[in-house]
């Protein structure tokens, strides 16, 4: 009884948690500069990008997440170096898990070492420390995206784990 009792409360915080997220009320872009993302129906829309939010390669760098995208699609990398329980409750659909314990161990992904990496984690911290990381190792195209907040700024979209 006691178990099932456990794994009802799971359930319930985890769907308030869901729910919660979900509902939350979004905050109109900013700035001047448009980006074009794409709606589920394939059509696409202008939205503004803060740069103010971006992360500090983004704003360097002016990347938008298209642009990652299309990287990606010619070969580029994209890294979520979150653990792998939070790659698997939402990521980018064009991103692959490389948790940031793992390149703390030394292991780092078979590359050539002058393909584009992008990388994003939970926050800006993560992410700063797994570029830092692949920089020492001598990957010489790698930028920090950022955290969650910071990449959804550039126009990336996450895929839930119950999309």
């Amino acid at each position: 009884m006691k178990k099932s009792a456990s794994i009802f409360l799971v359930l319930v915080l985890l769907l308030g948690f869901v729910g919660y997220v979900q509902f939350q009320p979004k905050a109109p872009p900013k700035e001047n500069q448009l980006i074009k993302t794409q709606l589920r129906g394939g059509e696409g829309m202008e939205a503004r990008i803060n740069w103010s939010k971006a992360s500090q390669d983004a704003q360097t760098y002016q990347i938008r997440f298209e642009q990652v995208r299309a990287a990606v699609t010619n070969g580029a990398k994209c890294y979520d170096v979150r653990s792998f329980i939070e790659y698997q409750l939402g990521h980018v659909d064009i991103a692959e898990p490389l948790p940031l314990s793992t390149l703390e161990k030394q292991e780092f992904p078979s590359l050539i070492h002058d393909v584009p990496i992008y990388l994003y984690g939970s926050d800006g911290v993560s992410s700063a420390q797994a570029a830092r990381s692949l920089r020492d190792q001598g990957f010489r195209y790698v930028y920090d995206l950022g955290g969650l907040e910071q990449i959804k700024v550039i126009g990336a979209r996450l895929k839930e784990w119950w999309e």
